[in-house]
């Protein structure tokens, strides 16, 4: 006589043993009895813990913290995991697509960033491939090109909003520069938000009767605080270091150093968590805060029941310290300055987030010119950007964009849409030039973003024609150049370490033409027919360790000594077009076969 089975267990002690299995375990049990399968397939409670316990990272419309938090019928959990498990499998398909081929590479970048932050978690897993992958360099380099082309477009959305006057906090906005410019698991808006969220938290723990502090109690307290936390500024030796422009990497920095902007913006982050009105002042070259007291109350508490006209407000510097800012020594400061007396008002009011955004944009910029200014090498040819952090051509990109979605100007002013609209056109030259150097893949944003700021200006149609081309060549196969009697000049190969014989930098080379394939203009400027081998010699398309892509002629190639291995620049940039190096040959492996099938 049989003892009891298994399947007669009551269904809530199924669904509990069923909770510590693994996915591939539970699927496996599920395909043993029919009962089970039906239980596994009906059971919410386990999809659930699937959804909860597979996936890390979810895109903000699934809004799945509050879907956790809510009741369990009211989310179809498992249509919920099998769309994400099927997300992770397309995700998977279209990169591997992009490292097999160069034909509609853009086309599966800009697939895998349509599922946005449902994609993170799978890059992340291709970022962190193994060393000995057969595509290291390759998946590696892509894989972090769609994680950063999807926060690319979340700052973006981020500062259209801003742009558009809705209510966005000012850690958002200003995290939209982490987003755009760094990378990583740990570069997250809600990650940021909780960073905040812990500072507050603490904050109120320390100080259990902060609430029922006066407003200028609470202001000092926060300061305070924060202070105490670590968040002092930063010295004047590293002032214009660029990292201090980025709220999220000042949060989870050690010394939490930043520019008086971002103390201020920290501060009053804090001050919205913890009912405290604390707003930026855009102040001449500084930024303080302006601190305000609730309607009809006095910054020290008082009830003011008859009051009814502005605000009581201090002005703060967290930057500096915790004690209040008299308005009276501002005012000294215009006044020795010579700001005109009809402009104080505006100096010593608060100031927008857009403002905030558009003053960041600034502070980096600056920050990244003061870098290539010192750090500059020999003939311009430098790899700074490779100890700078962030990545400074991301940073400046995210300048451009900012100042292209935020419209770089004054509104008010007469003229000014004409002005705004001259301002951005200032700004286009810099962003394709970007684009086209590193960030090919953005021609869809170029297309829903930026296109439509210029539809009624001769550069909207021109953008289009540029847009509509990126598409059609990324449809288009490479021709096969193949080495024929015809290439018996081209000497050496795709993915050959070198050292320019003339410049002295770093390079290696992605692709070649049996003669100068470059326009006249260029021919003439550079004075290819001066060189001793003239036009008709091979000349080889290079990535320099600098960032840079160049034209560079036969005979100024000198193949690195066997022994050299390539420097932790090129080695960072070579998987835009090698799987990996190869010890053995001295070479990087091309992954450009369906061009260069020979090489």
């Amino acid at each position: 006589m049989s003892g009891p089975a298994f399947t007669d267990l009551p269904t809530e002690v199924l669904e509990a043993i069923f909770l510590h299995l693994d996915p591939p375990s539970l699927f496996a049990l599920s395909q043993s009895n029919r009962l089970i399968k039906q239980l596994t397939t009906d059971s919410p409670i386990i999809w659930r813990h699937l959804c909860r316990t597979s996936f890390t990272t979810w895109a903000p419309q699934h809004n799945i913290a509050a879907k956790f938090a809510g009741p369990l019928p009211a989310v179809n959990w498992r249509a919920l995991y099998i769309r994400k498990k099927r997300i992770e499998h397309e995700t998977r398909r279209l990169l591997d697509h992009v490292l097999a081929t160069q034909h509609e590479r853009i086309r599966c970048i800009n697939g895998i960033a349509e599922f946005g932050y449902d994609a993170k978690e799978t890059l992340l897993r291709e970022c962190a491939c193994p060393d000995d992958a057969e595509d290291v360099l390759a998946r590696r380099y892509y894989a972090n090109a769609a994680l950063e082309r999807i926060h690319r477009e979340m700052a973006i959305n981020v500062w259209k909003d801003v742009q558009d006057g809705k209510d966005v906090s000012i850690d958002r906005a200003l995290g939209a520069y982490d987003m755009f410019a760094r990378g990583g698991e740990d570069v997250d808006f809600d990650l940021m938000s909780e960073d905040l969220d812990r500072l507050a938290n603490g904050l109120l723990s320390e100080h259990p009767d902060f609430r029922e502090l006066s407003t200028r109690a609470k202001a000092s307290t926060l300061a305070s605080y924060l202070r105490d936390q670590g968040f002092q500024g930063v010295p004047d030796t590293s002032y214009r270091a660029l990292r201090n422009s980025f709220i999220g990497l000042v949060l989870r920095s050690p010394t939490h150093q930043s520019l008086p902007l971002i103390s201020v913006a920290l501060f009053c982050a804090l001050a919205q968590r913890v009912g405290l009105d604390a707003r930026p002042c855009g102040f001449l070259f500084h930024v303080y805060c302006l601190v305000y007291a609730p309607e009809r109350h006095s910054l020290d508490g008082e009830y003011k029941p008859s009051s009814s006209g502005p605000l009581d407000s201090m002005y703060l510097d967290p930057f500096r310290s915790s004690d209040e800012v008299r308005q009276a020594d501002l005012l000294r400061v215009l006044r020795d300055m010579g700001v005109p007396t009809t402009d104080h008002q505006t100096f010593l009011s608060d100031t927008t987030t857009r403002e905030m955004v558009l003053r960041t944009a600034r502070n980096i910029m600056n920050s990244v010119q003061t870098i290539r200014q010192t750090q500059g090498g020999v003939h311009g040819i430098s790899a700074a950007w490779l100890d700078a952090y962030p990545d400074m051509d991301n940073a400046f990109y995210s300048t451009i964009w900012a100042m292209l979605m935020l419209g770089p100007g004054d509104e008010g002013t007469p003229g000014s849409i004409q002005q705004v609209s001259s301002r951005r056109r200032q700004y286009l030259p810099y962003l394709l030039e970007h684009f086209q150097t590193h960030f090919a893949w953005d021609v869809a944003l170029l297309e829903q973003y930026v296109i439509p700021l210029f539809y009624t200006q001769p550069e909207g149609q021109r953008l289009l024609q540029f847009v509509q081309s990126m598409h059609q060549i990324d449809t288009l196969r490479r021709p096969l150049l193949r080495r024929s009697a015809r290439a018996r000049n081209v000497e050496f190969k795709i993915g050959q370490l070198f050292r320019h014989k003339r410049y002295h930098y770093e390079g290696v080379i992605t692709g070649w033409d049996t003669s100068c394939d470059a326009g006249e203009e260029w021919i003439q400027n550079m004075g290819v027919d001066r060189l001793p081998g003239g036009r008709e010699q091979a000349f080889y398309h290079v990535l320099v360790h600098d960032k840079s892509v160049r034209y560079v002629a036969a005979e100024n190639i000198e193949p690195m000594a066997t022994g050299a291995l390539p420097s932790a620049a090129i080695m960072k940039l070579a998987g835009r077009h090698f799987k990996r190096w190869d010890d053995a040959s001295h070479t990087f492996v091309s992954n450009l076969r369906d061009e260069y099938p020979d090489d």
